[in-house]
């Protein structure tokens, strides 16, 4: 059975790197052809929007999902019920978010939000069209699916954003980007998740599981309104060109942070929830998905942190160099979301919704006390309160986890200092090695090299688990293909 679960977990882990490899290819690739025709403002009025649509994207079905993938299985009754709730959900959200369109323009003093409002929010019931699928699809376990329905969408959309930047659209690229990727979604997972309408909407079936999942909805909106309550306050504080700095250095950001936190958030949610009858299993099991993320996540946060000034140079010119030290400062806090991110899913896993909120509610105790000792310290300020307070949350995580789960402080520090140890050495060599360097692209270009290539070698050296797994799992893809050849 062990062997099972490892094989399962390590082939979940490789399609989900897929899955989350290619969407942020294809992010970084658009947002970079973006970020070269677009301006600061257009960033920011789309940024201004974020707020809202995350408030919807969190409330509808998201904490009735997690709740049957907890259960491990969804009769037909049960989807359609979720179907029915996110479909209505989603469209009086719309509506009300329709007539708050002059509230919204009036609140960032920008008249044009009225309409870029009333289109890019057709993406809430868009997105309600498609979760119901992405539940089937995690009931299965089935990442494949999952990667397709994301390359698969985003690739039209990429093509049609990237294009309208070059005709000069504006701002309405991103718009067009946005409601591709929805649009585009419906259709994939509407080809692989497997669910059909039918059978009957029963009230029952919400009152049931209302008690785990709406402490599960109530900390995902917590989430959504505090990590994007710094578009109102930059937007209303300063403008939309600072909050178009930010946001795109936010956005930036998001491509190494995603790719990291989603990709183990994937395998995390349905993998834990099978074992969570299991406690030995589950701590242990934790405790590789950790290492794992270390593994993975020191080395590309903090290189990245590392080049990031001739990178912003070389592939989106000097005209974003504003928004370095914030993109800087905001790696640090991607690097705690996604410990943050596993930890959370093994509480949830145990059927812990109630601590997780609790904890959720204290976190974002912490994130307010930050904004306002950083508000008026401009948005380097701001960032920097982000990040600090995106390190207590994790280690208030931790301390969760620690209590119902039996994986501490102590267990994490002597799981991931290796990592950081190795990672942190690197690139403080690196930086020091490159400082003569004036071209940026070869500056560029020799620290990524440099880093890869010796921590992919020390860690071999040292015979680290998830180096020697991943060196284990390539020998028997290579061994896999020969054979096939063979025969």
């Amino acid at each position: 059975m062990e062997k099972t679960l490892k094989q399962k977990t390590t082939t979940a882990l490789v399609w989900s790197f897929i899955d989350k490899f290619g969407q942020q290819i294809l992010y970084f690739v658009t947002g970079v052809i973006l970020a070269r025709k677009l301006m600061n403002s257009d960033y920011g009025l789309v940024g201004a929007l974020a707020f809202f649509t995350a408030i919807s994207s969190a409330i509808i079905g998201s904490g009735y999902g997690r709740a049957f993938i907890n259960k491990k299985k969804a009769t037909q009754d049960e989807l359609q019920t979720l179907f029915l709730y996110n479909v209505i959900t989603s469209l009086i959200f719309y509506v009300i978010l329709y007539f708050s369109a002059h509230l919204i323009a009036d609140f960032f003093n920008r008249p044009e939000l009225v309409v870029l409002s009333r289109v890019l929010f057709i993406c809430i019931p868009l997105n309600a069209l498609f979760v119901i699928q992405e539940i089937n699809i995690n009931l299965r376990m089935d990442l494949n699916a999952t990667a397709k329905t994301n390359i698969f969408s985003l690739i039209p959309a990429s093509i049609l954003a990237g294009g309208a930047a070059l005709m000069g659209f504006g701002v309405w690229a991103l718009v067009i980007q946005l409601l591709s990727i929805s649009t585009f979604k419906v259709f994939f997972c509407w080809k692989y998740g497997g669910f059909r309408p039918g059978g009957t909407f029963r009230k029952q079936v919400l009152r049931d599981l209302f008690p785990f999942s709406s402490k599960v909805m109530i900390t995902n909106l917590i989430n959504a309104v505090f990590t994007n309550i710094y578009s109102l306050i930059i937007g209303y504080y300063y403008n939309v060109a600072q909050l178009g700095i930010f946001s795109y250095a936010n956005k930036f950001k998001e491509i190494p942070s995603n790719l990291i936190s989603d990709t183990f958030r994937a395998v995390s949610v349905p993998l834990l929830s099978q074992l969570n009858e299991e406690h030995d299993r589950l701590k242990r099991i934790l405790g590789k998905l950790m290492r794992t993320v270390a593994f993975v996540g020191f080395p590309i946060m903090l290189g990245i942190i590392l080049i990031a000034k001739p990178l912003f140079i070389v592939l989106v010119t000097t005209k974003w160099l504003s928004s370095v030290p914030i993109f800087q400062i905001l790696c640090l806090s991607g690097i705690f979301t996604a410990f943050n991110s596993v930890l959370q899913e093994s509480v949830l896993a145990k059927g812990r919704s109630k601590a997780v909120l609790y904890v959720e509610i204290l976190k974002k105790v912490v994130l307010v006390g930050m904004i306002l000792l950083t508000f008026k310290k401009g948005i380097i300020g701001l960032a920097t309160g982000f990040a600090i307070s995106s390190l207590v949350a994790m280690l208030l995580s931790l301390l969760l986890s620690g209590k119902i789960v039996g994986y501490s402080i102590w267990h994490y520090m002597k799981d991931c200092a290796p990592y950081f140890t190795i990672s942190s050495i690197l690139c403080l060599a690196a930086y020091y090695l490159t400082s003569s360097i004036d071209s940026d692209l070869l500056k560029l270009s020799s620290c990524i090299l440099f880093v890869g290539t010796f921590y992919f070698f020390t860690s071999w050296l040292l015979k680290l688990e998830p180096m020697m797994e991943m060196v284990s799992w390539v020998h028997k893809m290579i061994n896999t293909l020969k054979s096939k050849n063979i025969n």
